[in-house]
């Protein structure tokens, strides 16, 4: 089983290829006045960037679609086999298209019509099952000024994804140049301000060298390539094998901010630069009052609606999501406010690595105990095969040490769940290695090691302070040097188990090696003779004792215990030894039984034993 950081390895960008292509729409920034050449260089960047496939383009005027039929250089560029919907090519007489070129034109109407229908926003166009394609809208602003139409033979990568938003962000500002050099207004009429973290005052930049389109190109691919390589430094920590740490020390790197990750409720899980106090700092430390559960409860509501971080106090937060579920969130400690739309942006692409990562993680903690309680099943019952190894070794325990079974049932706990739970904690405290599985009510923990403190002690007090109360009893088997020798010990815990709640102090634990002559009881037939033996021995003594309210079971015991000696008795019992005496002179009355015969004393020491630990039957 993979380990909860490693997850599917993610794709890294192609940087290089990635930035030829950019260095290509920022020509056609710079030079070109043709939104054409401008969404084709943009198809262009965007295919260099993931497995994408070239289908359409298309520029928005007056709230109306309209195809751009791409540049001979940018149709080379970016077409690979398999692309759909291009232009029908006329036969070389002029007469009407063939049958696939037919079906082109119909398939190229009914994409005009859909994204004629759409409502300015990227929209995913397959259907299930069939072959990814997505309508990528380009916006500035409010206004959507284009989009770009593109396929892919998988689903593309987070990385991929964020990529191209990145491009199209871009492509949107410079769609807003030249919409602004014909004449016509964009998103709000005035100046057409670059993306945040290209111009601070949200207009075009001041002349450079007598050029603001030079001012403009130059912010623009410095803001890309300083992008491409905050997500590159993200994508390689993601398949790095440091998991969330890594990508968080990344993130802490290129934008300088203390970065931090919160489960759902708010409690630190990770940190990575100068957090003042460490991970202390989350929301979730410590109780919180009940007014501060409330506000965060408000901000995970707001940040799960608005798209982007959103600012908490000091803080710009970024919910973790995955298949629906937050799964925790990402935290840039900004108390100065500094944090640029780069950063920002930085941010959500961590968010989108870390997403799989935690899910894969909690896919794990919802598996692991399943996986447990199977393999420790079939361990105890007999069918444990040379896969328990490497079964048991992806879940960090080794079956090769010796082993002890120990067996508990806990009927004040409020659910079986709650016991395995307060095992696993009360064991990561003693620092045992067990395995935990569960059968009924009862947990079955396989212990491993040699350890020489009695494990029963420690495990039922360190289990009754996690559950909160000691009723309950645990059951501890022999040791066993090899894999076929597990049912063995299991077989005796659950008997030490059984000797242990019918003794007259039921709450605790008990050793099979401690049991002596009682581990002929505890299951089944065994059981049943020792309950046996003790009537026939005992039986009369007992009924007299319950009916006269007096003590010759004890006196015999007590007898039998000192080697027959009237003098030590009487200490025992503070009673005078003439007292003794008449009273084994009425045990052997009630009786029938001859104190002076050696096998019948041997048999009646044997019965008050028994007796001694386990209740009376009634």
């Amino acid at each position: 089983m993979p380990s909860p950081t490693t997850g599917p390895l993610l794709p890294v960008p192609q940087p290089a290829a990635a930035q030829h292509a950019l260095l290509r729409l920022v020509t056609v920034m710079l030079d070109g006045e043709d939104e054409r050449e401008v969404l084709w260089g943009a198809m262009a960047a965007i295919a260099a960037t993931g497995p994408f496939t070239a289908e359409a383009a298309y520029a928005v005027h007056n709230g109306l679609a309209r195809r751009c039929p791409p540049l001979r250089a940018a149709s080379t560029a970016v077409a690979r086999p398999g692309d759909a919907a291009r232009e029908p090519e006329a036969g070389p007489t002029g007469g009407a298209p063939g049958e696939a070129a037919a079906a082109d034109v119909v398939a190229a109407d009914l994409l005009d019509r859909r994204i004629d229908s759409l409502d300015g926003r990227s929209h995913h166009l397959h259907k299930l099952g069939g072959p990814w394609a997505w309508a990528i809208a380009l916006r500035y602003r409010e206004t959507c000024l284009g989009y770009l139409v593109v396929r892919s033979p998988t689903t593309p990568s987070a990385e991929e994804t964020a990529m191209t938003d990145l491009l199209a962000r871009q492509t949107g500002t410079v769609l807003a140049r030249l919409t602004g050099h014909r004449g016509e207004p964009a998103a709000g009429s005035g100046d057409i301000p670059v993306s945040g973290d290209l111009s601070d005052t949200g207009n075009l930049p001041e002349p450079e060298n007598g050029s603001p389109t030079v001012a403009l190109g130059r912010r623009t691919a410095s803001a890309l390539a300083s992008r491409l390589a905050t997500y590159e430094a993200l994508s390689r920590a993601a398949v790095s094998g440091r998991g969330e740490a890594g990508i968080l020390q990344a993130l802490h790197e290129h934008t300088g901010f203390a970065t931090l990750t919160e489960d759902s409720f708010g409690n630190p899980r990770a940190w990575a630069g100068p957090c003042a106090g460490g991970p202390q700092r989350g929301v979730g430390s410590g109780t919180r009052p009940e007014s501060e559960d409330r506000r965060r409860d408000a901000l995970m509501h707001r940040a799960r609606r608005q798209p982007g971080a959103v600012r908490d106090r000091d803080r710009l937060v970024m919910p973790i999501e995955m298949a629906g579920d937050l799964l925790g969130v990402i935290v840039l400690d900004d108390p100065d406010r500094r944090a640029a739309e780069a950063d920002t942006s930085a941010l959500e692409q961590a968010a989108r690595l870390l997403a799989p990562l935690l899910f894969h993680e909690r896919r794990l903690a919802e598996l692991e105990p399943a996986l447990c309680r199977d393999l420790v099943d079939r361990l105890v019952s007999g069918e444990g095969t040379k896969d328990a190894f490497t079964q048991a070794a992806a879940l960090g325990h080794d079956l090769h040490r010796p082993h002890k079974v120990a067996v508990l049932e806990w009927p004040g706990a409020p659910e079986g769940a709650a016991l395995c739970d307060a095992v696993t904690r009360a064991a990561e405290r003693l620092r045992r290695d067990v395995l935990i599985g569960s059968r009924g009510a009862t947990a079955v923990v396989l212990v491993a090691g040699e350890d020489p403190r009695h494990l029963g002690d420690e495990l039922y007090k360190a289990v009754s302070e996690g559950l909160g109360t000691g009723a309950g009893a645990i059951g501890v088997g022999g040791q066993c040097e090899v894999l076929a020798d597990l049912p063995h010990s299991y077989d005796e815990a659950v008997r030490a188990l059984a000797v242990r709640r019918r003794s007259q102090d039921p709450y605790g634990s008990t050793a099979f090696d401690e049991l002596g002559l009682c581990r002929m009881m505890g299951t089944g037939e065994g059981e049943r003779e020792a309950d046996l033996f003790v009537h026939v021995w005992l039986g009369r003594l007992l009924d007299y004792d319950a009916q006269h309210h007096t003590e010759l079971v004890m006196t015999l015991s007590r007898y039998l215990e000192s080697g027959c000696s009237y003098d030590a008795t009487s200490e025992m019992l503070l009673i005078h030894r003439s007292t003794v005496r008449y009273r084994l002179q009425r045990i052997g009355e009630i009786t029938g039984h001859d104190l002076g015969v050696v096998e019948t004393r041997l048999n009646l020491h044997i019965a008050t034993h028994i007796r001694n630990v386990l209740d009376p039957p009634r």
